[in-house]
């Protein structure tokens, strides 16, 4: 039997599931609307003439719930599509504009008892219209990201089926202490995440903090992974999270069950939480060690000359840290984020001595019409002016997400610097209006113009980054950035984008034809 087979049974299979699981919520929804079920029907055991309790804050369906209400065992699940459309950056090869789509399928059994809580949560994606003619010879490479998906995955519709968490997590009752081991998500930044700490407060962390050096790469169609623990030490005023992890394969990748083993990341993060010794402010400390030798014969930094590669051989350590605030100032809130960090270690043959710090600050409005919320910010991360020096000054970004900082994806934060200015609104209920605008330019012109997001293969010719020669140009390009997001209801979201980018010397210097980029988005999030 074919993958594709597999893939397209099990995709309507699930299709199915979605299906009766949405008639189900619609159900579940018009009972609430008209008082339900009686709480004492609710119990343990169901009748067949009855639905499931639905209850979207506790997880979705509860499929058994005990008497004493401690134990339960719900089913709920997401699913996301999104149609993109791409008009790269144009060098002398052309084939710079297309579209795609994909949708993706993740739903989850949940198992909650005293003590203890255990979940698996399986995903299908389903790619249409890749391209096949969106990846050029260098230095131009990928014409967007659907020519990375084509050049993964070596198909215009890749599709499967894996898994994406499943694991363990250990919370004894009364003790700080709790443990999570198996296949799970990690966002760096976001270790302390409370409701208590408020929306203002944690949008601010999830835009702004997450995700910059270990991520779960939502953006893309596959996602990561990552297999290990991770160990929490949780009370009113601090918080410790260790973990141990190797990322899986994803991404633009569509085999997302293999593990890559020949790297593994560790980490730990001290926070003190927001108002605990610092009022309005979280302060915390981190150290990350990145160690990498897999089989992949790509190498890429700035060497005068290219030298070949056998394998990966990579060891960095980082330490650093961050602070985030808001206070009450006149009619609105002042908000404020810090954060750096300086790395060390091996880079192949070379000693890694590199940095990244950012410094941001903005005010809303919480009592104005569309409460506009205006920011703005600087950002660095260290390039390599000397190649030749025996070491390797480039900032390295771990295993991060994509687009968080710059909404069309062209470049990291690696050998970059951002001045940034951002505007957020809410001109009506549950709709919000974000606008940024960046001025972008390279730290070192010596070095190179790097796009990636992190490793997505486990061996073969994909290092995760690549780069892009600036001859000897540090003018990036500017960017402009509209996003809309639009909750039509507790389930539904309707997502709009869109990018450009008005490139300068060094992205003239790469596509002669033409050095302005758009990229335009629309997605809908159905969540039960």
């Amino acid at each position: 039997m074919s993958k594709f087979y597999k893939s397209t049974w099990l995709g309507r299979a699930l299709a199915m599931l979605i299906a009766v699981a949405f008639i189900s919520a619609s159900t579940a929804a018009e009972e609430n609307l008209t008082g339900g079920i009686p709480k004492n029907q609710a119990g343990s055991s169901l009748s067949r003439s009855q639905w499931p309790e639905y209850d979207f804050s506790k997880g979705g369906f509860a499929l058994y719930q005990s008497d004493d209400g401690l134990e339960r065992l719900t089913f709920g699940g997401t699913v996301f599509g999104r149609h993109a459309y791409w008009n790269w950056f144009e060098g002398p090869s052309g084939d710079n504009g297309y579209n795609y789509q994909f949708q993706r399928t993740r739903l989850h059994l949940k198992y909650s008892s005293t003590g203890w809580t255990a979940l698996i949560e399986p995903q299908y994606v389903t790619m249409w219209g890749v391209p096949d003619d969106a990846f050029k010879t260098p230095p131009e490479g990928p014409l967007g990201m659907g020519g990375l998906y084509y050049y993964h995955n070596d198909d215009t519709t890749p599709q499967d089926i894996g898994i994406h968490q499943a694991y363990l997590l250990l919370h004894p009752s009364g003790n700080p202490l709790q443990c999570k081991l198996g296949r799970l998500e990690y966002s760096d930044g976001l270790e302390v995440f409370e409701k208590s700490d408020g929306q203002h407060f944690n949008m601010l962390k999830t835009m702004r903090l997450g995700d910059r050096m270990i991520s779960p790469f939502g953006w893309s169609a596959f996602g990561r992974s990552f297999d290990g623990g991770v160990v929490q030490y949780d009370n009113e005023a601090l918080n410790g999270t260790a973990s141990f992890f190797y990322p899986t394969q994803g991404g633009w990748e569509e085999d997302v069950d293999t593990t890559i083993d020949d790297i593994g990341i560790g980490t730990f993060t001290l926070t003190t939480k927001k108002d605990a010794f610092i009022r309005g402010m979280e302060v915390a400390g981190f150290y990350y060690n990145y160690q990498d030798d897999r089989n992949i014969n790509q190498r890429v930094d700035n060497q005068p000359l290219p030298k070949p590669s056998k394998g990966v051989d990579i060891d960095i350590h980082m330490v650093g840290g961050h602070a985030v605030g808001i206070y009450a100032v006149g009619p609105g809130q002042v908000d404020i984020l810090f954060w750096g960090g300086y790395q060390f270690g091996d880079w192949y043959e070379l000693d890694q001595r590199a940095f990244a710090f950012t410094g941001e600050a903005g005010y809303q409005f919480t009592e104005v019409y569309a409460k506009p919320w205006f920011r703005l910010g600087y950002y660095v991360g260290s390039g390599d002016g000397d190649p030749t020096d025996g070491d390797h000054e480039t900032f390295f970004q771990m295993a991060p997400g994509t687009r968080k900082y710059n909404l069309l994806p062209y470049c990291d934060l690696m050998n970059t610097e951002d001045i940034f200015l951002q505007l957020i609104t809410y001109p009506a209920k549950n709709l919000m209006v974000r606008a940024d605008y960046h001025f972008l330019q390279l730290n070192e012109a010596d070095d190179l113009w790097y796009m990636g997001s992190g490793p997505t293969q486990e061996s073969g010719d994909v290092f995760g980054y690549l780069g892009r020669p600036t001859h000897g140009n540090d003018d990036l390009s500017q960017e402009f950035d509209l996003l809309v997001n639009y909750k039509l209801n507790p389930h539904l979201t309707l997502l709009g984008s869109y990018s450009h980018i008005f490139g300068d010397d060094v992205v003239e210097g790469v596509y002669t034809e033409d050095s302005d980029a758009d990229y335009a988005a629309v997605a809908l999030s159905f969540e039960f």
